[in-house]
């Protein structure tokens, strides 16, 4: 079964393949694009537009720091919702059923060809550019500082209570990166609200591209979440990307490369 059709976008994108900065950038939800073959999973009109489909802002905010570094940038072309990138093939969050609240119907009850598609489509694709990428700059003897770049909703529905932080930093096994990172950023931006593997932990074993594509090759990592009513306009996005970035630069200054 063939998923995509010429009309539909690429899988994934490559901004910047060529350069050897110190650091990679990927953005795993980048988008919300469907299929046209699934016809909008069956959604009602907007819901893509949510927190659900997508990391709403990043885009914005993975651009600009891919700008400012000369860096390399790997982002997803399709919504989470068709198949999440940043999760393990065949888990129930890979494919959801339901997502905060709302149910999938194009999700439901999928068998494992059908399945197997989105992730031929989409999944192996992508991963796929990163582990390229990521292998020609370790083959010119490169270990760049891979970061992956996400946003959190303020509020879930299935769990309302607030989320204030404003900038959150997800580890596991890197803890060194992200506790120098964040000691960086608090000096930079003391009023700023930083979670230290908040809004949830990066221990968790759902997420895929930071244990596959950097933990895996002993690269030195961060995981970022920006809160998405922060960089939802262009303004705010501007704002924390510079944030982000001034405290990247003096980190890389000071030795946080792979």
């Amino acid at each position: 079964m063939t998923l995509l059709t010429e009309s539909d976008p690429s899988p994934f994108e490559v901004v910047n393949p060529d350069a050897a900065a110190p650091v990679v950038f990927v953005s795993d939800h980048n988008a919300n694009a469907v299929p046209a073959a699934l016809e909008g999973l069956g959604l009602p009109e907007g819901e893509l537009g949510r927190h659900i489909g997508y990391d709403i802002g990043i885009d914005r905010v993975a651009r600009r720091l891919a700008e400012r570094f000369a860096a390399p940038l790997v982002v997803s072309g399709y919504s989470r919702l068709v198949c999440d990138v940043n999760r393990v093939p065949y888990s129930p969050a890979s494919i959801p059923e339901i997502s905060d609240g709302t149910p999938i119907p194009a999700n439901q009850d999928l068998q494992d060809a059908d399945k197997q598609a989105r992730y031929d489509a989409l999944f192996h694709p992508y991963h796929g550019a990163v582990a390229d990428l990521l292998d020609r700059r370790m083959a010119a003897g490169d270990r760049p500082l891979f970061v992956a770049l996400h946003s959190f909703t303020p509020t879930l529905v299935s769990a309302p209570a607030d989320r204030p932080w404003e900038i959150g930093f997800l580890w596991d096994e890197d803890a060194a990166t992200s506790a120098l990172a964040m000691r960086i950023f608090r000096s930079l931006f003391p009023d700023a609200c930083v979670g230290d593997n908040q809004p949830y932990s990066g221990a968790t074993p759902e997420g895929y591209s930071i244990p596959v594509h950097a933990e895996r090759r002993g690269l030195k990592n961060l995981c970022l979440e920006f809160r998405q009513d922060l960089i939802a306009e262009p303004a705010g996005g501007a704002l924390w990307a510079d944030r982000f970035g001034d405290a990247l630069a003096e980190l890389l200054r000071t030795g946080g490369k792979g």
